[in-house]
């Protein structure tokens, strides 16, 4: 009959020294093999005592090793989400910056990022100010809010050593403010903070900007909750500061070009003005009315359609000069081409002074008949009107000579020129005041046209 095998303590101990590690360990303090070694006279131990040990060794191990791989996995999961995230936020900020960067305008510019950063930040308004390093000024630029009334108007702007942007901008990092009704509490002279305050914001994220190394400005984020901003908020946002900083600068730059050029463009367009208008009466010159009159001759040639000149003298003009002076003469020019602008009305028309006291009128696709009505229209008004700012004189009067022609091959614009400026020697012979109109005279070079 077999025997149960015994084994002492010191070599149950060495046995589970083999196993080595946290199960070793573990089995030897639930068998209380644990401390000092027992005396050589201790009982031994059964075979089977070594066989639990073991077993519960084993376990103890394999519950170690599956905690072990629970938290692997767990740092795993997190670690997945964490590179989700912030693949996501690249996504969504290179998105963001590319929609930026397209932009032209300041204002596109600041549309975008009103649009779209709320996948960034959270907000309810958001403000831009710039700032000249020159005057030292932060000027209001733009702002967007959901409140009902924008409380700080555009243009605004202030000393920034009197404000705590100063060192927002020397240290270029981002402030929060959880609690702006507080803060204003301890700065009760901030009209900006009281400003945005009543625009019912509590809390603010203000971000500098700088390009190529040049102080560019502000944004200011604002949100209707307190504590709405933390360093995750602060960390995405200095993440594109660069870029939107180069965005707004470069969108400003255009909007000063465009502005210099629409400077230019006006101060050309009243130097085109200048050079075509008459400094004396407003109406189009003699330079102007040829040039005018050529276009207009070609574009009738082609169409087959009338072209009516009407010439126009003031009726002894240079007696009225002699009594009257010269600023009374003056004056009297410019009422005369005052009413003329204010009758010859159609866009294709055009009135002009063609020298000294004599203007003239182009009237593209008038028959005869119409234009010498229109002339007589003209005189009439004339007649009736008196002199402003020259009391005492009674209205003057014009005598108008009327030519029609249809361009062709044959004729010239300059004849149309002569046979109204015929028309209208016959009208002052026939003694004046009168308009004369003679479709089939016809004119040899050289006709005297003085006034008689």
């Amino acid at each position: 009959m077999l025997r149960p095998a015994t084994v002492s303590g010191p070599r149950l101990a060495g046995a589970l020294a083999v196993l080595g590690g946290p199960a070793a360990a573990s089995a030897e303090a639930a068998l209380g093999l644990a401390g000092p070694a027992p005396a050589p006279d201790a009982p031994e131990l059964s075979w089977w005592l070594i066989v639990l040990a073991v077993a519960v060794a084993s376990m103890l191990a394999w519950g170690v090793v599956r905690l072990r791989l629970a938290a692997a996995r767990r740092s795993e999961r997190e670690l997945r989400r964490v590179v989700e995230l912030r693949t996501r936020e690249l996504v969504s900020l290179g998105s963001l910056t590319e929609k930026i960067n397209r932009a032209v305008r300041l204002e596109e510019v600041l549309e975008h990022v009103w649009d779209s950063f709320r996948m960034v930040v959270p907000y309810n308004r958001i403000g831009f100010a710039d700032f000249d390093r020159e005057t030292r000024l932060v000027r209001a630029v733009w702002a967007r809010s959901d409140a009902s009334e924008i409380k700080i108007d555009t243009g605004y702007s202030a000393p920034i050593d009197s404000t705590s942007l100063g060192r927002i901008l020397e240290t270029g990092t981002p402030r929060i403010i959880d609690d702006l009704e507080r803060y204003l509490e301890g700065r009760p002279a901030s009209t900006a903070t009281a400003a945005v305050v009543a625009e019912g914001m509590r809390s603010s994220l203000t971000v500098p900007l700088k390009a190529m190394g040049r102080d560019v400005g502000f944004l200011f984020f604002s949100s209707q909750s307190t504590r709405a901003y933390s360093g995750e908020h602060v960390r995405l946002l200095e993440s594109i500061s660069g870029q939107l900083s180069l965005a707004i600068e470069k969108s400003r730059l255009y909007d000063r070009l465009l502005d210099a050029t629409r400077q230019l463009e006006e101060a050309n367009a009243k130097l085109e003005q200048l050079a075509s208008t008459d400094g004396l009466t407003g109406v189009a010159n003699r330079r102007i009315f040829d040039e005018r009159l050529g276009v207009e001759w070609r574009r009738c040639g082609r169409s087959r359609q009338p072209l009516s000149l009407l010439m126009i003298d003031i009726d002894h003009f240079k007696r009225f000069n002699d009594l009257h002076g010269h600023l009374a003469g003056d004056t009297c020019l410019r009422a005369v081409a005052e009413i003329l602008s204010s009758t010859v009305a159609r866009a294709a028309d055009l009135v002009a002074r063609y020298g000294g006291e004599e203007f003239c009128a182009i009237l593209p696709e008038t028959p005869q008949e119409q234009a010498a009505g229109f002339a007589e229209e003209l005189r009439r008004r004339i007649e009736r009107r008196e002199i402003e700012g020259v009391p005492g004189i009674p209205a003057v009067t014009v005598s108008i000579g009327v030519a029609t022609e249809i361009p062709g091959d044959r004729r010239r614009a300059e004849d149309l020129v002569r046979r109204a400026d015929a028309s209208l020697y016959i009208a002052k012979n026939e003694g004046r005041n009168m308009v004369h109109s003679n479709p089939r005279i016809e004119v040899p070079d050289g006709f005297f046209d003085g006034e008689a």
